[in-house]
């Protein structure tokens, strides 16, 4: 019953994981597209181009998205897994 469990509160955790990050995802990707490329920045009437911090933002956010995504996969995996986990 302990891998029951287990399984159950893996299921809990690796679901709204799963949905946060894609949802994140999609926004994050949207409005950079927005931002940057149909509307660029605007600082005091100029538009700016892409600053070295908003390119280490965008690497930083997408290696955190990938790794909650890998690790929701990784939990639903376990909690949706074939077989007994019962071990006499």
């Amino acid at each position: 019953m302990r891998s029951l469990k287990g399984r159950f509160m893996a299921a809990l955790a690796g679901g709204p994981l799963l949905l946060v990050t894609l949802v994140e995802a999609y926004f994050q990707s949207f409005g950079f597209y927005k931002e940057h490329y149909l509307i660029p920045m605007e600082k005091y009437g100029v538009l700016t181009p892409l600053r070295w911090q908003d390119i280490a933002f965008l690497i930083v956010f997408w290696l955190l998205a990938v790794a909650l995504f890998y690790v929701s996969y990784r939990l639903l995996r376990y909690a949706f897994r074939r077989g007994s986990t019962v071990t006499a």
